[in-house]
């Protein structure tokens, strides 16, 4: 719980930070990595809060051995997908991609 305090805070002033930013590409980059980086976070917290938070009445093995393969295996699969959706080369191939895909 300690640690979610503190990424909490600490996105609050990086927020804060980030809006007084008077140049709109300097905003946009800093909100790109921090977007990145709180998709990694929340997807990583929100497995082990669910986890933990799950009522033991509806307590079943099956679901836990699938939440922690996700959280062990698939969580730190993504990050390399998240982060890399920063760059513009990245970026571009995947609507190229999308848009092949969508007009066939």
């Amino acid at each position: 719980m300690i640690t979610v305090l503190v990424i909490v805070v600490s996105y609050t002033y990086i927020l804060i930070t980030i809006l007084k930013i008077h140049s709109t590409e300097g905003s946009q980059k800093a909100f790109s990595t921090c977007t990145s980086h709180l998709t990694a976070v929340t997807l990583y917290y929100g497995t082990v809060t669910f986890i933990y938070v799950m009522p033991k009445s509806s307590y079943s093995t099956d679901q836990n051995k699938v939440l922690s393969v996700f959280y062990m295996v698939v969580i730190p699969m993504l990050n390399p997908l998240i982060y890399s959706c920063r760059n513009n080369e990245i970026k571009g191939a995947l609507k190229r991609q999308l848009h092949k895909k969508i007009l066939c």
